[in-house]
């Protein structure tokens, strides 16, 4: 169960951060100000929600079971884009 939250937390952070970029691609934003704003609401709002879901999880659950399956599931989405 430890690691099957830390994995579902990964994909609500990979989820949030794939939402963020496909808004930047519809609006259209060209000015590298805009750019930057959005980009840092995108990790403020995900470091916000994914920071207390994984302290959640951590409080109920194993915490190196949990962030290692959470860091585990980030870099294996982020390397399978990249290869993608």
């Amino acid at each position: 169960m430890d690691i099957a939250i830390g994995a579902l937390i990964a994909v609500i952070n990979q989820s949030l951060l794939y939402w963020r970029m496909r808004q930047l691609e519809n609006k259209n934003i060209i000015d590298p100000k805009q750019v930057v704003n959005l980009a840092r609401v995108s990790l403020i709002e995900r470091l916000m929600l994914v920071g207390i879901m994984l302290v959640f999880a951590m409080m109920q659950f194993d915490p190196l079971s949990v962030v290692v399956s959470f860091f585990l599931i980030n870099l294996g989405v982020a390397f399978y884009k990249n290869v993608s």
